[in-house]
C-alpha cells in the first residue's frame, strides 16, 4: 500500500524537506456532522489544514484538502504511519479515536524523529492530525 498510495509522496517530501536542528510541523483538521466550533456557516463536514508558512508542509496540505478522509479520519493517520513505515501494516478494521506515533524517517546520519498525533481538538471541534519532524 504505501509504494502506490499518493499520500505518501507528499508526506515524505515534507519529512525530507526538514534541516538539521528544525522543527515543522502541520495540522489537517476534520470535522464530520457539523462544521467546526468557530464558524457560523452550516456544514455537513468541514476540513481546513495548517501548514504555518512552510512551503512543503503546504504542498502536503493541498494533498489532504483534496483527498484527506474526513468520515473516518483515523484513515489519515494510519495511511501516514504505513508511508512512512512501509514494513508496517495496520488492520483495516482498527479505529483510531486517539493516537501518538513517534518513528525515524530517514537513514541513521540524516533524516526527521516524527510524530504523528491523531485526537480531537476540544478547542475548535472535530479531529486534527498533527504532523511535526524534527531534523537531525
Amino acid at each position: 500500500m504505501a509504494k502506490t498510495d499518493p499520500l505518501c509522496a507528499p508526506l515524505r517530501a515534507f519529512v525530507e524537506s526538514v534541516k538539521r536542528d528544525e522543527t515543522r510541523s502541520l495540522d489537517f483538521h476534520t470535522s464530520w456532522g457539523g462544521n467546526f466550533k468557530d464558524s457560523t456557516e452550516r456544514a455537513i463536514f468541514a476540513k481546513r489544514c495548517n501548514h504555518f508558512g512552510y512551503g512543503p508542509a503546504e504542498v502536503l496540505c493541498v494533498y489532504l484538502m483534496e483527498h484527506g478522509a474526513i468520515e473516518f479520519s483515523d484513515s489519515n493517520l494510519k495511511r501516514a504511519v504505513m508511508c512512512l513505515s512501509p514494513k508496517t501494516r495496520l488492520d483495516s478494521g482498527l479505529s483510531v479515536h486517539h493516537a501518538i506515533v513517534s518513528l525515524t524517517y530517514g537513514s541513521d546520519y540524516r533524516g526527521a524523529h516524527v510524530t504523528l498525533e491523531f485526537s480531537e481538538d476540544r478547542k475548535i471541534g472535530g479531529m486534527v492530525l498533527r504532523v511535526a519532524a524534527d531534523g537531525f
